[in-house]
């Protein structure tokens, strides 16, 4: 959840790019690939994807010198979860009454 919101947050470009970095890895097309964004750095390869915080949160006990805590997850699952958020996203756009032409 921190990534998508400190990373993806409110742009369904970035979601895009990150599917379209998946179906890449998933045809063959490319080996690998990489976002980094405000807080996380995304690996995509053809073992996963690895979600690693750039930055260890302020409330980690851990030592400095410790490595980030990193998370990998499945292809499908990653995606399901850019398209929940992307739905998300979109639908909050929808209901802003800011986005409706008033000026």
């Amino acid at each position: 959840m921190t990534f998508l919101e400190t990373d993806v947050q409110g742009s369904d470009h970035i979601c895009g790019d990150l599917m379209d970095d998946l179906t890449a890895i998933e045809d063959g097309s490319d080996e690998s690939r990489e976002f980094i964004g405000n807080a996380h750095q995304v690996l995509i390869g053809p073992q996963g994807v690895t979600l690693t915080p750039i930055v260890e949160s302020e409330d980690d006990n851990s030592s400095p010198a410790a490595e980030p805590t990193s998370y990998t997850l499945a292809f499908k699952h990653f995606r399901e979860v850019l398209e929940d958020w992307e739905a998300f996203i979109l639908d909050d756009v929808m209901d802003d009454p800011r986005s409706e032409d008033e000026y």
